[in-house]
C-alpha cells in the first residue's frame, strides 16, 4: 500500500531559526526569484519512497504515468494506493485508467484531510529539514537539489518509517 501525493517545491527559500551571539544574526543570501518544481511521490509503511520529478504542471497524464511506474515496480502484486481528491488524481481520465487495471486499487482520502496522508509529511520534512536555507538560484538548480534530497531520503528507510508513523492514519493501520 502506497500513500501518494503531488507537490510543487518552491524556489523561495524557507529561512529557519538558528543560534548566534546577540546582535550577530548570520546573513542568509536568497535570490528573490519565484518558481516551483512539480513532483509526485508515494510512501509505504516499510519505509519505501518512490518519486518522479516533472518539468511541467502535474495533470492526470502524469498521475497515470506515476501509477504505471509503481505497477512496474510490483509486477506480480496487487497495488493499493491512497490519494487525495485534488483534480489530477480524481479526474475522470485517472479514474477510468484505474478502473481498467486489474491489480490497481485506489482509495481517495476525504476532502481537506492532509493529516491523513503520510506523504504530506515527506514534503514537510523536505521543506523544513532538507532544503532549509538552500542556495538554488533557478528552477533547474532547485529541481536537481530536490531530486538529490529525495534520493537520499529514499535510501533511508528508517527516516521514512518515522515520517510515515508521524501521520495520524498510521494509528489506523497498526
Amino acid at each position: 500500500m502506497y500513500c501518494e501525493d503531488e507537490a510543487s517545491i518552491s524556489l523561495t527559500a524557507l529561512l529557519g531559526k538558528t543560534w548566534a551571539p546577540r546582535g550577530q544574526t548570520p546573513p542568509q543570501k536568497v535570490t528573490g526569484k519565484r518558481g516551483s518544481v512539480p513532483v509526485l511521490s508515494a510512501i509505504n509503511v516499510q519505509g519505501r519512497l518512490v518519486f518522479r520529478r516533472y518539468d511541467k504542471r502535474i495533470t492526470s497524464t502524469e498521475v497515470i504515468e506515476f501509477l504505471e511506474q509503481l505497477r512496474r515496480e510490483h509486477p506480480r502484486r496487487h497495488l493499493v494506493g491512497v490519494m487525495d481528491q485534488a483534480p489530477p488524481p480524481s479526474s475522470k481520465m485517472t479514474t477510468d485508467y484505474i478502473q481498467g487495471q486489474r491489480r490497481l486499487h485506489v482509495f481517495h482520502l476525504p476532502a481537506y484531510s492532509p493529516d491523513w496522508n503520510p506523504d504530506e509529511k515527506v514534503w514537510n520534512h523536505l521543506k523544513h529539514q532538507e532544503r532549509k536555507g538552500h542556495q538554488a538560484k533557478n528552477k533547474a538548480e532547485m529541481g536537481d537539489l530536490a531530486e538529490h534530497k529525495l534520493t537520499a531520503m529514499s535510501q533511508n528507510p528508517e527516516l521514512l518509517r518515522g515520517i510515515y508513523f508521524r501521520c495520524c492514519v498510521a494509528d489506523l493501520l497498526s
